[in-house]
């Protein structure tokens, strides 16, 4: 199956041609730099730039994904929407996602609190993601906590460049 995003193979492409002009430009740049001309000067700063930008495209890779294909996340949260439990106790519930989902995350987990329940889908780096939030009460109904449980199903043709929010 084809990638549905052909940036990174283009990304990688200019990468490698970049790491190729670097090495000549390195030698080129050393040869003339013996002779502490600007032109050596100004090819090894060139080389060391590209050098760097090739480096740091080819090993940094691509971003990771909010949810893991197949996978699903749960978060508890408190009335102060910090991560009550995990791996990041204490941290912002919002500082978890991405800053275009967070206004919608933060009315959810809001309502939440208020012990409302509420589900919706929404598009993220050509991934659908579904996202639970709900409250945690006590036996005499008091809201305590609230908890988020979030999975990606499969990856879709994106639309548009922004996440598309469905309220189900």
């Amino acid at each position: 199956m084809a990638s549905l995003n052909p940036m990174p193979a283009a990304r990688r492409v200019v990468s490698a041609l970049l790491l190729v002009c670097g090495i000549v430009l390195v030698f080129a740049g050393l040869s003339a730099a013996l002779g502490f001309t600007l032109i050596g000067a100004t090819a090894s700063i060139a080389a060391i730039v590209a050098l760097l930008y090739a480096g740091a495209v080819w090993f940094g890779g691509a971003p990771m994904p909010l949810v893991p294909a197949g996978g699903a996340t749960v978060t508890v949260f408190d009335r102060s929407l910090r991560v009550a439990t995990g791996v990041a106790p204490g941290v912002s519930v919002l500082s978890q996602f991405p800053e275009r989902l967070r206004p919608e995350i933060e009315v959810r987990c809001r309502a939440a609190l208020r012990g409302e329940f509420s589900h919706f889908d929404c598009e993220h780096r050509g991934a659908r993601v579904s996202f639970e939030i709900a409250p945690v009460q006590t036996l005499h109904g008091l809201v305590l906590y609230g908890v988020i449980i979030s999975g990606s199903g499969e990856r879709v043709e994106g639309l548009s460049i922004s996440p598309l929010t469905t309220v189900a």
